[in-house]
């Protein structure tokens, strides 16, 4: 899950962001969040527009982004640059694994 803190009311924005998709459907749920608040969220397809990219924490999730999390992942690992592990190293990792659905952990 993602989770940020909403900076103004969700008509105030003017770009299309993950996080805007995320109060979008909290509105439509009647979750509105004000300015202050945080907004928790799973990305589900990051190549859509709308706020069918992301479904909220308390809503039920059976798939997730695989690609958008791994891109997550290999940036975030880059902490380990220093210890000689580069991107396609960690790509040449994660290549090893095989997807699954959430179910399949449940």
């Amino acid at each position: 899950m993602i989770t940020n803190r909403v900076s103004k009311k969700r008509e105030d924005y003017t770009q299309s962001t993950r996080s805007v998709a995320a109060l979008e459907r909290a509105v439509d749920m009647g979750l509105a969040r004000a300015p202050g608040q945080s907004v928790s969220y799973a990305v589900v397809d990051d190549a859509k527009q709308s706020r069918e990219r992301v479904m909220l924490a308390s809503e039920e999730l059976d798939e997730y982004d695989v690609g958008f999390y791994r891109e997550v992942l290999v940036r975030a690992a880059s902490v380990l640059s220093p210890l000689g592990w580069r991107a396609s190293d960690i790509e040449e990792e994660l290549g090893q694994y095989t997807e699954s659905s959430l179910a399949s952990f449940g």
